[in-house]
């Protein structure tokens, strides 16, 4: 039988509700990378809560408050995407000022102090490194930068938006399966060609204009030799030698694929050994071999399988 990282992912769930401005006040400090929180208004009717959910480096965080609050935040060295409900709300920076209502979305600066103020917050976070985003564009993570807060179209808003929003429902399960690290690198990676797609920033560097045959084929061999591990867009493209763009060009040129393709038909090949060799007596189930192998949605897994092999997974367990 092929074998699989077995070590999940730990989720951290953490949730306060309190009336104590001085505890909201500390809570927002030890998670936002030491911001300062001021209320304005009555103290009497203050009242926040947060609910926050770790997996990995990914967090979603619930926050709502129906009382003002101005945040002086310093430079985060993390990326802080941010959608809000009912709330109104404005961050600005030296050179940036964004005015929010309900349904928009912003990435929050980085690499600069920034101040906000909010009117009867309502709002889901999501915090995540910046490396795996700069590294699908071939930056040093320290120079990424985000050159805008807003989406660069509408509709590109609402687009990540929703992949927020599907980040934010499958935390909130108790038995995720982003606690898989392939799911995990999976979404996360999905995240990060989203916000790029989204919003715009500083290239710094270019990518070299295509992939030579043998770039393709180490990345390949290191996706054959890998399957178990988290890969991203970002690992493969390093393993290969190349950028991400280059990589995407190569294996269209060279395989008529993408890469991720690529890696999920090396993935369904391990889970069909697993399928064939798993007893059903013995408790083997379908569900826990496909996130075993970073298939975390499993109609989805299931079409790609009969798609490859012509049966279901279970008629292959059961056989």
């Amino acid at each position: 039988m092929s074998s699989a990282i077995a070590d999940a992912n730990q989720v951290h769930r953490f949730e306060v509700a309190t009336d104590d401005p001085q505890e909201a006040v500390e809570i927002v400090r030890s998670i936002y990378a030491d911001t300062k929180m001021k209320i304005s208004g009555e103290e009497s009717t203050f009242f926040y809560r947060q609910r926050s959910v770790s997996v990995g480096p990914l967090a979603v965080d619930d926050v709502t408050s129906p009382i003002g609050v101005d945040m002086q935040s310093p430079s985060f060295d993390f990326l802080c995407f941010i959608t809000a409900g009912r709330a109104q709300a404005s961050i600005h920076t030296r050179d940036l000022h964004v005015d929010m209502i309900a349904g928009d979305t912003v990435v929050a600066p980085t690499g600069q102090v920034h101040s906000s103020f909010a009117r009867d917050l309502d709002t889901v976070v999501m915090r995540l490194p910046i490396a795996p985003v700069a590294a699908r564009v071939g930056l040093d993570p320290r120079r990424f930068r985000f050159t805008a807060m807003t989406p660069m179209t509408p509709a590109l808003g609402r687009y990540f938006r929703a992949a927020m929003q599907h980040i934010h429902a499958q935390v909130q399960q108790p038995d995720t399966a982003l606690a898989h690290p392939l799911v995990l690198a999976g979404a996360i990676d999905m995240i990060a060609g989203a916000a790029l797609a989204t919003f715009p920033y500083a290239c710094g560097q270019s990518s070299r204009s295509g992939a030579q045959a043998a770039a393709v084929r180490r990345a390949v061999a290191f996706m054959e030799a890998n399957p178990a591990r988290p890969l991203t867009m970002a690992d493969i493209a390093a393993a290969a030698g190349i950028s991400v763009r280059a990589l995407q060009q190569g294996f269209q040129r060279q395989l008529d694929t993408t890469p991720l393709l690529y890696l999920r038909r090396v993935r369904l090949s391990h889970v069909h050994e697993d399928l064939q060799a798993a007893d059903p007596a013995n408790g083997d189930e379908v569900s826990s071999i496909a996130r075993r192998w970073g298939f975390g949605h499993l109609g989805r897994f299931a079409a790609y399988y009969r798609a490859a092999y012509g049966l279901s997974p279970r008629h292959t367990l059961r056989r």
